[in-house]
């Protein structure tokens, strides 16, 4: 008979109180790197690009001593955003990395739905 194991839950699940969620929107490929390939190829190749800018990001916290004050990245996707919990600090200062386009908190961001 086997012993089971369990599943430990991380030292900290929850972020704490001074992390907040923000959205950072990252570069893309341009509409001409894109143009001319079917779906499947577009999809792989942005999805592709935002693991690349989550990797870029991480260097760029790690580099600036940062670490501490980040909670976690969510995975990337084929958008050209990432969700990061963090400080504010962290936040404002992520506008100023390589690739990044603008940082929001995450809440405030507004897809533009309407009601018909």
């Amino acid at each position: 008979m086997g012993t089971k194991r369990h599943r430990t839950v991380p030292v900290h699940s929850v972020p704490p109180s001074n992390m907040l969620q923000f959205m950072v929107r990252v570069n893309r490929p341009s509409s001409k790197e894109l143009a001319g390939i079917d779906r499947a190829e577009k999809y792989k190749l942005l999805k592709a690009n935002s693991v690349k800018r989550k990797d870029e990001i991480k260097a760029w916290i790690r580099a600036h001593e940062l670490d501490a004050e980040v909670f976690k990245i969510e995975e990337p996707t084929a958008f050209n955003m990432l969700f990061i919990t963090c400080t504010p600090k962290v936040a404002e200062q992520l506008e100023h990395a390589d690739g990044v386009v603008s940082v929001s908190r995450s809440p405030e961001f507004s897809v533009g739905l309407t009601k018909p």
